[in-house]
């Protein structure tokens, strides 16, 4: 039996160690937090330097508007912030960090050293720092602005530290994030110097898309539109693939509020939904800025403030979705009453003896339902289909042979990707084995899912958008397989195959919607229909 032990408070060293961790759980992670602070202060140039992938430094220097010796010695503190002064400023914030954790932080998990200055004239501070506890405060001579270095990342926790990734992994995520600021802040040089070596040179840019150009490439560039749109309280801008470009992957969707990145898939499922039937299985490149004020966005749901919630998350999607169909020219998908409000309730199809289910262009299944019909975008259904046949009771997926295996020549990136998620994609049954250096022979393809070489090829390189955490990789993974091996539009189907596809799609726990948000399926009844012809 185990031994009742008492309730008592825990240690203060420890609860520094605890809140670190809600907030700090990565290089990235740091990374976030000194770039927000920078850009608070005004900075017009940030410079990220990392080694080892931040694990053995991580610094950040800018020429902001810098700190006064009592400011820097707060700064440490937890709670202690600039930015508001009462819980009700809360509701209009609009400065990146405002909570006073993210210095105190960092410096309880690492050996962090700030040296900053307001004027150059004047002495500058520096503050060094070991797991929290202050160990030097001396004058200095250095220019107007602010440098954060965080040393040994995770020193004083080694189960955390061990739970790092490798350190290319890390790297990426940490120049994901960089780029990420870089995108919402054009008018900001950015560089990222990684173990000695500039990987990552950002010039101050006049406009988003000229910061895009620097970024991606022409290419990539030229093939996006920008949109602009407004609402009484909500207003969009951004730049997103023209549908006839839009490829099998894409280079980069991303999504800012009120200039923060985050995390939104109302937004993302309202831009899929713009395109509607022009994505044809594939995936649009977008980079969406909206804008609205500070009282109608929650940004304090989670620890990092990389997921937001605005007031009315329905208008939200309605906004979106209408700003990417309108600005880009895509017709609205026909109404009929409330056909695309109404959902299929488990399976009612009919019996009929000639046309129980049928194909329209290829792409759609039209099958009759006891009150109308359903239209079924066949892709998205198979979507649905594979990635819940993929993740059911992490079972594993049966195994189809190919008959030809296919040979893929990866990236240093890409193979790093492939080896984090070998074990997992055997298990969704995709076989592989390296046949030398970073070349990997693909064997088997999970059963029922059409994925040929050029499929595989592309599931390959997108391997590394997945993120770490097991059960993240395997949800991540799940979309990426299902989507290169459902069904493509234009793949004309048997009667058999129409039937068999909409029997297990509403097999599903969720038949109604692809696993990247869009809607599988549209209901239209025979009110409808009688109300269309004047029946009724």
């Amino acid at each position: 039996m185990t031994e009742r032990r008492p309730v008592r408070i825990l240690p203060a060293d420890t609860v520094r160690r605890i809140a670190a961790g809600e907030v700090i759980v990565r290089p990235a992670a740091v990374v976030k937090e000194l770039i927000e602070n920078a850009l608070d202060a005004g900075a017009g140039s940030v410079k990220v330097e990392l080694r080892e992938g931040g694990r053995n430094l991580i610094r950040v220097t800018d020429d902001g508007t810098g700190m006064g010796r009592e400011d820097v010695r707060l700064a440490v503190c937890h709670h202690a912030t600039s930015k508001i002064d009462s819980i009700e400023d809360l509701r209009r914030v609009t400065s990146f960090g405002f909570r006073g954790e993210a210095l105190a932080s960092i410096a309880a998990v690492t050996r962090m050293v700030i040296e900053t200055n307001t004027n150059p004239e004047n002495p500058g501070t520096r503050l060094e720092i070991d797991g929290g506890e202050v160990r030097e405060l001396r004058e200095i001579a250095r220019s107007r602005g602010t440098t954060v270095s965080a040393m040994a990342l995770f020193y004083n926790l080694p189960v955390r530290r061990s739970f790092l990734k490798s350190d290319s992994y890390e790297f990426r995520l940490v120049l994901e994030t960089v780029r990420a600021y870089a995108m919402a802040f054009p008018g900001v040089a950015f560089e990222v110097v990684a173990n000695g070596q500039s990987v990552l040179t950002l010039s101050a840019a006049e406009s988003v898309r000229e910061r895009l150009l620097a970024m991606f490439g022409k290419r990539t560039v030229e093939s996006m539109q920008e949109l602009q749109a407004e609402a009484p309280s909500l207003s969009l801008r951004g730049c997103f693939s023209v549908p006839s470009q839009i490829k099998g992957f894409h280079d980069v969707q991303a999504v800012f509020f009120n200039r923060r990145p985050v995390r939104s898939s109302v937004v993302v499922r309202a831009v899929y939904q713009g395109y509607g039937p022009m994505v044809s299985g594939g995936s649009p490149s977008f980079v969406v800025f909206l804008e609205t004020s500070p009282e109608r966005l929650d940004v304090n749901i989670h620890p990092t403030k990389l997921e937001v919630r605005f007031a009315d998350e329905r208008f939200l999607f309605d906004f979106v979705a209408e700003a990417v169909r309108a600005g880009l020219g895509i017709a609205r998908p026909v109404q009929l009453g409330s056909m695309a409000a109404e959902s299929v309730r488990g399976f009612d199809f009919t019996e009929s003896a000639a046309s129980g289910f049928w194909q329209l262009h290829n792409s759609y299944v039209l099958a009759q339902v006891a009150s109308g019909y359903v239209i079924v975008d066949q892709h998205a259904a198979h979507e649905r289909v594979l990635f819940e046949e993929l993740i059911a009771d992490k079972r594993r997926a049966l195994p189809q042979g190919l008959l030809f295996p296919v040979t893929v020549e990866l990236s240093a990136e890409e193979f790093e990707a492939y080896e984090r998620v070998a074990d997992s994609l055997a298990a969704m049954g995709i076989e592989t084995k390296v046949f030398s250096g970073r070349t990997v022979v693909v064997e088997t393809v999970p059963a029922g899912s059409f994925m040929g070489k050029d499929e595989i090829r592309e599931l390959f390189a997108e391997f590394v958008q997945v993120d770490s955490g097991q059960a993240v990789v395997e949800a991540g993974l799940a979309r990426l397989i299902a989507c290169k091996g459902a069904v493509k539009a234009g793949q004309r189907l048997t009667p058999a195959e129409m039937e068999s596809l909409l029997n297990r799609l509403f097999a599903c726990r969720e038949p109604h919607f692809c696993p990247h948000g869009r809607p599988v399926v549209i209901r239209i009844s025979l009110d409808d229909l009688e109300r269309r012809f004047g029946r009724a």
